[in-house]
């Protein structure tokens, strides 16, 4: 099966080559061709010498040749596969924890016992100079220093003591790399891990990692299922081929996904609120944008105040995605009642000039927000709302592309079964826009006005949901 590379994590290749001690040998094995890692590390190779065979046969025809060429290549990846499982094996055998563990501690203990040594070696020689210079001063403190770090150089560096440091030491990159300073990584370790059950120590000990597929799921919308339609969400994808004129049959039926709605619906923004948790009063301004380059006329009002549409179910409330860039999700957040939005009264028409080209506005001034929006204050305006306020949908203003829109609501207070205040930190306040189709409106979405007398209205109504916290 397919490999990845123990330290890169890279897919690796099988590769025949010339071993290095005798040029007439062949070996397989794997080979990373991102960091250059193989598999002759770890003992992972087989022999490859049945392909000289083939190789200076001038009495054998050349598609035989090739043919037996082919079915000794096959053996030799088959042989490659084997050895890998067999080392696999070896090192997951009953007892080879146990033992790996023994020789880590007595590796350790082999080091404990020579830091012992050079410790009390280090020791005495710094007591014969502490005896030669027993005046102190500024230069005896920088001698000492110099003294120290030349004694600790030597116990990891492996450098004779007395050295003089103007003496230049070879370089770093010239000598071999050790096997302490090829300690696996903790990623690397973790990785062997879920092949074997003993630690790797070094480098050298790495095997390749097995590809682990993925299994072939496939992830439909209820909803749109028992609306008639496909509703796939998530579809496997066998051939990444598939749809593509090389292939004989198929040709143009690409999966694709319809994300159409996100630049033909105004996209609605909640700019600022204010709420008051003991009555129950709310108040918003939302922001309305045009994101098509034609013109959008349309209003706000209830939730399905028209008849239409689906009540919302407190399922849908839960484990909301507010933030998918931080990965925001509030567990639970309660419906606004009902009685306190069977009054509300639509909101007065909205005509959207079709969108600002940045590109043309490109090293002008940006504008910022209307001086009516970032002054807006909500604490006076829910002081002045009492028990017989009623709520309400009020354009504030409107340019160009984008306007703003006020809701009040007196009493948005949730309850539960009991009759009593449900306990909660969120809340959401169900709206409706109606966008009107046809009349030189919303001309972008490619919706078809219906057969209705010209004095109707044609509208599209699309559930919002404003979500508040408390």
């Amino acid at each position: 099966g397919c490999k990845d590379c123990p330290l890169c994590f890279s897919p690796v290749s099988i590769s025949i080559d010339k071993q290095s001690s005798a040029e007439t040998h062949l070996i397989c094995h794997y080979i990373c061709g991102h960091c250059s890692w193989s598999s002759k590390d770890c003992g992972v190779s087989v022999g490859a010498d049945k392909l000289l065979e083939y190789s200076n046969n001038d009495k054998m025809d050349e598609q035989d040749a090739e043919k037996q060429r082919m079915a000794a290549i096959s053996v030799i990846t088959k042989e490659l596969e084997n050895c890998f499982q067999q080392k696999v094996s070896d090192r997951n055998q009953e007892g080879a924890l146990f033992h790996s563990i023994g020789e880590m501690w007595a590796k350790r203990e082999q080091d404990e016992e020579r830091r012992k040594r050079m410790m009390i070696s280090s020791t005495i020689i710094n007591d014969d100079k502490k005896k030669e210079k027993s005046a102190w001063s500024l230069g005896a403190l920088e001698d000492s220093l110099v003294e120290k770090k030349r004694d600790l150089e030597s116990l990891y560096l492996g450098a004779k003591k007395g050295v003089d440091a103007s003496v230049s030491s070879p370089s770093v990159d010239d000598e071999p790399q050790t096997k302490e300073q090829q300690i696996p990584t903790a990623q690397q370790v973790a990785a062997q891990m879920s092949l074997t059950i003993t630690a790797p120590r070094y480098q050298q000990d790495l095997l390749p990692l097995p590809v682990h597929y993925r299994s072939r799921v496939s992830r439909r919308c209820r909803a749109e299922q028992s609306a008639g339609r496909t509703g796939i969400l998530v579809k496997p994808k066998l051939n990444p081929l598939e749809g593509d004129t090389s292939l004989r049959a198929g040709h143009g039926q690409w999966w694709k996904k319809d994300s159409s709605a996100i630049h033909v619906v105004p996209r609605v923004q909640l700019c600022r609120y204010g709420t008051d948790p003991s009555t129950g009063k709310v108040a918003a301004l939302l922001k309305v944008k045009n994101p098509t380059l034609n013109m959008i006329r349309l209003r706000f009002s209830g939730p399905n105040s028209s008849g239409e549409g689906e009540t919302i179910d407190a399922k849908e409330l839960e484990n909301i995605l507010v933030d998918p860039f931080m990965e925001t999700i509030i567990a639970k957040a309660d419906l606004c009642s009902s009685d306190s939005l069977s009054a509300i009264a639509p909101s007065d028409w909205i005509e959207l000039d079709s969108a600002e080209d940045l590109l043309l506005d490109i090293g002008k001034r940006q504008q910022d927000d209307p001086h009516v929006v970032t002054s807006c204050d909500f604490a006076p305006l829910l002081d002045a709302l009492d028990s017989n306020s009623l709520p309400k949908l009020t354009v504030v203003t409107s340019r160009g592309d984008t306007s703003w829109v006020e809701v009040v609501i007196p009493n948005s207070v949730v309850m539960g079964p009991d009759g009593e205040k449900t306990p909660t930190n969120f809340f959401a306040v169900p709206l409706s826009m109606q966008i009107e189709v046809g009349n030189g409106s919303w001309e972008a979405s490619l919706i078809k006005r219906r057969n209705v007398p010209e004095e109707e209205q044609d509208l599209v109504q699309l559930d919002i949901v404003v979500l508040l916290h408390v």
